[in-house]
């Protein structure tokens, strides 16, 4: 049965829904992607992030390294040119937006709308109703981080890349042995600054990418750790920080970035009561819906392939699974048990064909 779709109507006024069609945890390409999604199809949605801008992972960790696997760019596109993009795609889709909103917990409701129990999200600042939750926020949430630099207090410690003109000609010490480390090696040295990897065990980053920065002329410390570090005199010095290695260097940089990897939202996911992977990471059928009715998860919190036309595609493809279950009731359930029964039938043919070849063996 074909659902007509109503549009969104460009007067409504958001700030007063008593509920939504749909809420969204995450502003990175698989929530946007979802946002799109639902907007398109006529439903009001919502999308909450954490942090205070949208883009998730391309806009957080490398805004201006250039992505070249993203179809339709043969130049590649930078992280933050295409989180800037498809979220003012969201903006002009009518998708509504709360920065600074981290999820606390996903509770059921004894309230409906048009026949849907209702759900009630929670976040650090308010709560909202709504028909069906799709969480896009990331399996791997907040940086890992080195103590013997935290202890510094220092701004010239980060652990998101900084903007080009942060490090462009400079001296940077870069830690971590994973393709972002890598990436962030290479930018470095294409702008001409001087830069060391230090590298805790082996690198399992690209090795042509360990090629470039080797080609580059970049130091690499491997099974290398930071022992101590101290903030220097710059007037004096001309550097900022002094790091000792544990293979005996003293390096002298203006900046470190740290890129070893992120902690994982296990713990939030178990606090809403999901059923986990083994992995750590929300377990879901095939129709990307969680073990809570209702409840959808894309993305890294799931997937094991972290490509941002992946999180796109689970993102568009949840979103339409949520848009089928409001507008046509019992539909996904009903598919699901034909899905089974198709199954089932699979698994019966295939035993009966092992079974006929033992038999002529």
């Amino acid at each position: 049965m074909r659902v007509q779709v109503t549009p969104l109507d460009r007067d409504m006024d958001f700030d007063t829904l008593a509920s939504w069609d749909v809420v969204i945890i995450g502003a990175g390409p698989a929530g946007l992607a979802a946002a799109l999604t639902t907007a398109h199809r006529g439903l009001t949605t919502l999308v909450l992030e954490a942090k205070e801008t949208p883009g998730g992972q391309p806009q957080f960790l490398y805004p201006d390294k250039r992505i070249i696997d993203i179809p339709g760019f043969p130049d590649g596109i930078t992280g933050e040119e295409l989180s800037s993009r498809v979220y003012q795609q969201a903006v002009n889709a009518l998708v509504q937006f709360r920065f600074n909103e981290e999820l606390l917990d996903i509770q059921d409701t004894d309230q409906t709308h048009k026949e849907d129990s209702l759900k009630s999200v929670v976040t650090n600042r308010q709560m909202y109703l709504c028909r069906k939750v799709i969480l896009a926020c990331g399996l791997l949430h907040f940086p890992r981080k080195l103590p013997v630099l935290d202890a510094l207090d220092s701004q010239q410690v980060h652990y998101k890349v900084p903007r080009i003109a942060d490090y462009s000609g400079q001296r940077v010490a870069i830690v971590g042995g994973g393709d972002s480390a890598l990436d962030a090696a290479v930018m470095v040295l294409e702008r001409h600054g001087q830069m060391d990897l230090i590298v805790r065990q082996d690198t399992n980053g690209k090795a042509d990418t360990l090629r470039r920065i080797q080609d580059s002329l970049g130091r690499i410390h491997m099974a290398t750790e930071i022992t101590a570090a101290r903030i220097t005199d710059a007037r004096i010095a001309g550097t900022g920080l002094e790091l000792s290695l544990s293979d005996g260097c003293t390096l002298a940089c203006d900046l470190v970035l740290v890129q070893i990897g992120f902690l994982s939202s296990e713990d939030i996911f178990r606090r809403l009561n999901l059923r986990m992977n083994d992995n750590g990471s929300v377990a879901v059928d095939s129709y990307f819906e969680t073990s809570r009715a209702g409840i959808f998860a894309v993305g890294d919190v799931h997937g094991d392939i972290k490509l941002v036309v992946v999180a796109w595609a689970e993102g568009i493809q949840a979103a339409i699974y949520a848009f089928k279950e409001i507008t046509s009731p019992f539909w996904l359930n009903e598919k699901r048990l034909r899905d089974l029964k198709i199954n089932l039938i699979g698994d019966k043919l295939a035993e009966a064909a092992r079974a006929r070849r033992s038999l002529t063996q």
